[in-house]
């Protein structure tokens, strides 16, 4: 795709899973530069036009210093967090790395599945020069069962995360578009049960949104109905 690779450096190249490296080669553009140096940050890719790009597939919060950095210097940093619309799991034998099992996930992510990440990194949310894109991906997930893995996962270890079809993409940097997830006809001020059975989501991602936007300034706290919080915009 036209990437300049002289500038790789072979950080960050192999800590993350397939997806990582995946989603970087789907979004890259002629003229992009690779795995640069900004500031003395390592950038996964650098736009000919000067925007910083970091795909970030699990934890934002790691990212949130870097990228406040980046943008309160000036520059325009664009996050770019997959979501698995859609996830098949495979199940390898841990003495033979053979194939055991392949079932789809009961868990299907979207949009708002973003904000169990974002609450780590609430200052994203409509920041200068920050834009956070939500990717709507399918992916396979391989684990072995090998005993290594948390106790919750019966034991199950990720081993790779890759990449099968990227659908569609959902881009958030003013105001207006992230207040544009809250449905204009819902009754104010707004709680975390509205809120939730609006968006056909649990109140406790709902929560979580509320949380952001009160965290970036979108919303304001103006009492409780109950033992819920109750917003009004700003």
């Amino acid at each position: 795709m036209g990437l300049n690779a002289a500038e790789q450096t072979g950080i960050n190249i192999f800590s993350e899973y397939s997806l990582h490296e995946q989603l970087k080669e789907y979004i890259a553009k002629t003229g992009d530069r690779l795995e640069a140096r900004v500031e003395g940050k390592v950038i996964d890719l650098v736009r000919a036009d000067g925007e910083l790009v970091e795909v970030q597939t699990g934890h934002l919060g790691q990212l949130k210093s870097k990228v406040l950095g980046l943008a309160a210097k000036g520059y325009r940093v664009r996050v770019v967090y997959p979501v698995s619309v859609e996830r098949q799991l495979r199940r390898l034998d841990p003495a033979t790395n053979e194939l055991v099992s392949m079932r789809k996930s009961p868990k299907r992510g979207d949009v708002y599945s973003l904000f169990d990440e974002l609450v780590h990194a609430p200052e994203f949310v409509a920041a200068r020069n920050i834009t956070l894109e939500v990717l709507a991906v399918k992916s396979v997930e391989t684990k072995i069962r090998d005993g290594s893995g948390s106790w919750w996962r019966k034991g199950d270890r990720t081993v790779d995360i890759e990449l099968v079809e990227a659908i569609s993409s959902r881009s958030f940097c003013t105001q207006d578009q992230w207040l544009a997830l809250i449905p204009e006809g819902l009754a104010r001020p707004l709680d975390s049960a509205a809120l939730g059975e609006a968006l056909g989501i649990g109140p406790e991602r709902a929560r979580k949104i509320l949380y952001c936007f009160c965290r970036a300034g979108l919303l304001v706290e103006v009492g409780k109905g109950g033992r819920l919080k109750k917003f009004e915009k700003a």
